[in-house]
């Protein structure tokens, strides 16, 4: 669970400011579909720390529902998924994992990969021996909107 140190608003005069949360977070679950909310829930709180605007948190949290039922269409029984979410100046990324297994006929959501192609950046599915693994970018709105103003 996150510490309410890690997300909650200082207030400087009039300004509120929040705190990114520091380092990636990383979340493991069982590649079913009801713990899949989980990874959205973390995802939308680390957006929220950098000050994302609603629109673009929704966005993120379609986009990380999509890539973990990606993930869960090809597990096997034991399929584990693991995600790890990191801040970086001018991005988040998404990095998660099937372990556990791989099924030889997954389920393969083609409306989940066009939804997730639309909203991230940099996706790059991967079948791996036992698994699978998927990551992608998501720019940050202040970042894009620096380098807009920049020349």
């Amino acid at each position: 669970m996150l510490g309410t140190d890690e997300i909650d608003a200082t207030t400087l005069g009039e300004r509120s400011v929040r705190s990114a949360i520091n380092g990636p977070i990383t979340l493991g679950f069982p590649a079913r579909p009801q713990p899949v909310r989980l990874a959205r829930l973390v995802s939308a709180a680390v957006a929220g720390s950098v000050d994302a605007s609603i629109d673009d948190i929704e966005d993120l949290r379609i986009a990380v529902g999509e890539a973990c039922a990606i993930l869960v269409g090809h597990a096997t029984t034991d399929g584990r998924v693991e995600i790890t979410i990191a801040v970086g100046s001018d991005s988040m990324t998404f990095d998660s994992r099937l372990t556990g297994g791989r099924c030889d006929d997954p389920q393969v959501d083609e409306l989940a990969q066009l939804v997730l192609g639309s909203l991230a950046d940099n996706v790059d599915f991967r079948l791996l021996d036992t698994g699978a693994s998927l990551t992608f970018r998501w720019p940050l709105a202040a970042a894009v909107d620096a380098d807009a103003n920049v020349g």
